[in-house]
């Protein structure tokens, strides 16, 4: 049976929730915090504790991703110089247990050169591992070597670049450079 005293308590609850709800949302306006974004996942910023601070971006707002455009891999002599000065200053020391991949993420500036190096070393099973640093000393050594890298340009404009090297170990011999 219809009750108006019962549909007045509705209205009642109805109301206050009401004024909840409202309450709720207006207490997260101006409480948001502006944090600067950047445009790509993995952009390689500036870290004064491990960048060469003579390394120069040309466009330090955007670097184009790996491959991002048909970027890839942009050096002289292509992979097989690569995999080249690899092999020939890689100096192979049998040290059981140290097989895995060392990853190495770095950016070329619009000059060519190479900066911001990033190292990332793994299992197998692409679990973090850390190597022996007579073998992870000597890959970042010689990446930071090449001297072939390659500015990229982009309908007239020369731009940075990420690119990426991934550097395959077993039991602490060279095995092959990716990609």
């Amino acid at each position: 049976m219809f009750n108006f005293k019962n549909m007045s308590i509705l209205f009642k609850i109805s109301r206050i929730w009401n004024v909840l709800l409202c309450l709720a949302m207006f207490s997260c306006v101006g409480t948001t915090t502006e944090e600067k974004y950047y445009n790509d996942l993995g952009e390689i910023r500036f870290d004064e504790k491990l960048d060469d601070i003579n390394f120069k971006v040309c466009h330090e707002d955007y670097t184009f991703p790996f491959n991002y455009g048909g970027v890839g891999l942009v050096y002289t002599g292509e992979k097989r110089e690569l995999e080249k000065t690899y092999f020939d200053d890689y100096k192979n020391t049998r040290i059981e247990g140290q097989t895995g991949f060392i990853t190495i993420r770095f950016i070329i500036n619009c000059e060519g050169k190479a900066g911001r190096f990033r190292v990332e070393e793994m299992d197998l099973n692409l679990e973090p591992k850390k190597f022996d640093d007579t073998i992870s000393t000597q890959i970042i050594n010689i990446t930071k070597s090449l001297g072939g890298w390659q500015a990229y340009e982009y309908e007239g404009i020369t731009y940075d670049y990420q690119q990426y090297l991934t550097i395959k170990i077993e039991d602490g011999r060279l095995k092959d450079v990716l990609p």
